[in-house]
């Protein structure tokens, strides 16, 4: 069971989508929260199913569904703070894709990571068809030659295709073992483009500074408590 419901009353206009699920190095996800937060686009909505483990989550003292629906008249972001089992991916895209398809949206975008052991702040392109494919070209998004996207982003490109909604996927390079909010910058940035918006991701920028700087000390520690050890057991 999925049921979408709306709360607010909004005229959408042809919106864009963007989809921000759970995934590798959790970019999306990421980059969806900053981006609602950035622009203050309203929370309009939320999806309640039987597919997912029934949380509140809990932001500010305040409980929050799961599976969020913020948008405009020409915006619409997905959120989930959870994954959907594989088995279950095939009917949360049959909903939202018959969702977007009598809305009417212009374009699809969903977004992940694409694990790497060296990330350079690479994002990679995947379009529906030409006209997408020359609308990353133009925004000199580099086109992903071979591969596959699975997940909740995969389940949904795939019902875009079905259904004919012009979409997009943009991976962004990330070690995938950790929240990447550089990788998330990193999409921001294409995606301000793609939308004709203008979003700050300095404090983002922060984030992962702050992110890095941890996990280099944290090395550091690892790595004297490992010689450390290694001179105590030489005379075991």
């Amino acid at each position: 069971m999925i049921d979408i419901i709306v709360q607010k009353d909004v005229s959408f206009k042809n919106p864009i989508v963007i989809e921000g699920f759970p995934g590798v190095g959790l970019v999306g996800h990421i980059a969806a929260t900053y981006l609602v937060n950035e622009l203050e686009v309203p929370e309009i909505g939320y999806i309640r199913t039987d597919m997912l483990p029934q949380i509140s989550m809990v932001f500010g003292g305040k409980v929050l569904p799961p599976v969020r629906i913020y948008g405009n008249e020409g915006l619409i972001v997905f959120v989930s703070d959870l994954a959907f089992p594989d088995n279950k991916t095939f009917y949360m895209a049959d909903s939202l894709g018959s969702f977007m398809k009598d809305l009417g949206v212009s374009m699809s975008i969903s977004l992940a990571g694409i694990g790497s052991n060296s990330p350079s702040g690479a994002v990679y392109g995947v379009g529906s068809n030409d006209e997408m494919l020359q609308t990353l070209k133009d925004n000199n998004v580099e086109v992903l030659p071979m591969g596959s996207i699975s997940g909740g982003s995969g389940a949904l490109l795939l019902e875009c295709y079905r259904q004919s909604i012009p979409s997009l996927a943009l991976l962004a390079e990330t070690y995938g073992n950790r929240p990447d909010p550089r990788s998330a910058s990193d999409l921001l940035d294409i995606i301000g483009r793609l939308i004709d918006r203008k979003i700050n991701t300095e404090s983002l920028i922060k984030e992962a500074e702050q992110l890095e700087a941890t996990l280099a000390e944290l090395s550091k520690d690892v790595e004297k408590q490992s010689k450390s050890e290694d001179f105590s057991t030489m005379y075991i």
